[in-house]
């Protein structure tokens, strides 16, 4: 019997040999495409959920749903224009819920003073009637007092298991997964599963109309930053369910009083913030109060500095609950994370890139804006192009690309379109294609795009313009200019010169026809 346990043992050795012999064989792009997949990340999660939206469906019987639809497009909107990297992972009822991956604690403080600055904005232009159509007065200022927001924020420290038909997808040390597979209809389905994850679903809560609540990680990793730190208040102390063995949990709220002048021409701090009547309406306020009392003898916490100080109850609790590891463990991972720039949730077979050759013309002739893309780039680092945008679904390309350029060099351009079709959008001068991600070992995945013209029509200053996280720099070219491209414009994207020869050509055509209508007329 012990020769077979023998022989077994040797069969088994023999196996993880060649299963190592197998790994080592494999082409180095699928090793490291594996290994990508297992990657572990700091996630932050946010939501925005409508409050009072029950309310107000039974108030607005008719014209609820165009009025959610565009709160929930601004939303997604301004949280793509402000926190970089951003994805909507999905909506929830009346509740939209977002993740970005943290590249470092800086970024993090950053991050949740612009999600609680959005909130604010939101409510502000809820209340100003933005997102209402009525003619009746009245009816506008009925409604507009109804609806509001809360916010949640969380973070968890997760792995990307990738697509969990391929039977390795097991990963032991995982405590919070990304995973996607297909559902029975052929459409992909995304998903984020673990304790941290469902910390933040119990933790929403623990706020309402108007405030942000933080999960106990993410206010102690902003509690290392002074000015973070001065914007959490302990409101009070509750079992969430499955959290932390139903053991009491700090509830905490993140509140900026500078966020309020650029509406209300003034700071509000927290207190100030409240109702005169927010005892009598909510119970966390109410607790707020209490905790505050001088004789606690008769609280569960009598600890008074557990409420008043939040940086000596954050280590506390740091201690106290032994989440030491836990902490340091997030700390680490941003610390050492690089620049990703892939997706968790990408269900686009492709982008459709919408680059516009920008000119202006005045006495001296027709001048082209080209910009110096920033070194940290993800594509073509350094290199000089004439800037993109990318095509959405909802919008026309000549408003993207309008929108687009504004945003990137604070510039008003009009796109030059097909007057001669019913459906005008920008005249192709050209068509291109580029690898999706340099970084994967997937290259036969393209991104297609399109070069057009657009006009400048406001004088633009070289000298006003600011780097951005997009472009290092900007400059004019002359026709005159392009003898000399390879030497003034070393790095540049593919096509630089043809493209730039096939806008002059263009803009010269253009400019006859014009002369010619003008004669005609």
């Amino acid at each position: 019997m012990a020769g077979v346990f023998k022989m077994v043992e040797e069969a088994k050795k023999l196996h993880q040999i060649s299963d190592r012999i197998d790994e080592l064989s494999k082409p180095r792009e699928e090793i490291g495409e594996r290994r990508k997949r297992h990657e572990e990340n700091v996630v932050l999660f946010f939501s925005f959920d409508i409050a009072n939206s029950t309310a107000y469906k039974t108030v607005n019987y008719y014209g609820w749903a165009q009025v959610l639809n565009l709160l929930f497009k601004e939303l997604r909107e301004e949280v793509q224009r402000q926190i970089d990297g951003s994805e909507m992972w999905r909506v929830l009822g009346d509740e939209a819920i977002f993740i970005v991956k943290i590249r470092n604690e800086n970024v993090l403080c950053e991050y949740i003073n612009k999600i609680f600055k959005i909130m604010i904005s939101t409510i502000y232009k809820l209340k100003k009637g933005a997102f209402f159509k009525f003619d009746d007065e009245f009816d506008m200022l009925k409604l507009q007092n109804i609806l509001s927001l809360k916010t949640t924020a969380w973070v968890a420290a997760v792995t990307n298991v990738g697509d969990i038909s391929d039977g390795n997808t097991l990963y032991k040390n995982a405590v919070n997964i990304f995973e996607r597979y297909k559902s029975q209809d052929g459409n992909e389905i995304f998903e984020f599963l673990g304790n941290d994850i469902d910390t933040g679903f119990r933790l929403s809560k623990q706020t309402q109309d108007g405030r942000m609540v933080l999960s106990y990680e993410l206010a102690y990793l902003i509690s290392q930053k002074t000015e973070s730190l001065s914007h959490l208040h302990i409101i009070t102390y509750r079992k969430l369910k499955g959290i932390w063995g139903d053991r009491l949990y700090p509830v905490i709220w993140y509140h900026d009083p500078k966020t309020y002048l650029e509406f209300y021409d003034k700071e509000l701090p927290l207190q100030d913030s409240f109702t005169f009547d927010a005892c009598d309406e909510s119970d966390l306020i109410k607790e707020y109060y209490d905790n505050r009392k001088a004789d606690r003898k008769e609280e569960v916490i009598r600890d008074g500095r557990m409420y008043k100080e939040p940086y000596y109850a954050l280590n506390k609790i740091l201690l106290d609950r032994g989440l030491e590891e836990k902490v340091k463990h997030l700390q680490h991972l941003i610390q050492d994370t690089t620049h990703d720039p892939t997706r968790y949730i990408n269900t686009e077979l492709m982008e459709l890139h919408c680059v516009a050759v920008c000119f202006q013309e005045d006495e001296n002739g027709t001048k082209i804006l080209v910009a110096k893309r920033q070194r940290t780039r993800e594509k073509h680092r350094g290199e000089w192009e004439f800037g993109c945008a990318k095509a959405v679904i909802d919008k026309s390309i000549a408003q993207k690309i309008k929108e687009e350029y504004r945003q990137d060099f604070g510039i008003e351009v009009e796109p030059v379109l097909d007057e001669a079709r019913d459906i005008k959008e920008p005249v192709p001068l050209a068509l291109y294609q580029a690898v999706h991600d340099p970084q994967n070992s997937e290259p036969e995945k393209q991104d297609k795009g399109i070069i057009t013209l657009a006009r400048i029509v406001q004088e633009f200053d070289l000298e006003n313009f600011e780097p951005t996280r997009k472009h290092e720099k900007v400059a004019w070219i002359t026709e005159a200019d392009l003898p000399d491209i390879e030497k003034r414009f070393e790095k540049r994207v593919p096509d630089f010169e043809q493209s730039l020869k096939e806008a002059f050509k263009k803009i010269k055509e253009l400019s006859k026809e014009k002369k010619q209508d003008d004669a005609a007329g």
